[in-house]
């Protein structure tokens, strides 16, 4: 359907039900969102590592340590989170797996 104006098309995506959404569509939000989908524990790591200038700042007034603290931080809640994104990954894999293998035996 063609539509004059963007509000239109916009509203029309806003009443559409929620039923005629694919489970490839459902699994491309979580992804496009990982960091919510992982939970609580990712969250306060983000917000760690989102703070850590700020809290660093307060305690280490010597600007070489304060920036070279800064720069450890970063890298390691960075890879706490990609250790965290793929370990959820992982698990997503095997648990789909699982289900591929008891569907098939049914």
């Amino acid at each position: 359907m063609y539509h004059s104006s963007h509000t239109e098309r916009l509203k029309e995506q806003a009443y559409r039900s929620h039923e005629d959404h694919s489970e490839a569509h459902k699994h491309h939000q979580a992804f496009c969102k990982s960091h919510t989908s992982m939970g609580a524990v990712a969250h306060w790591i983000r917000t760690a590592g989102i703070l850590a200038p700020l809290i660093i700042g307060e305690f280490i007034k010597d600007p070489d340590k304060k920036w070279r603290a800064v720069r450890i931080a970063t890298v390691a809640t960075t890879l706490i989170s990609e250790g965290l994104y793929t370990n959820k990954v992982r698990h997503d894999r095997q648990r789909s797996c699982e289900q591929e293998l008891a569907s098939g035996i049914d």
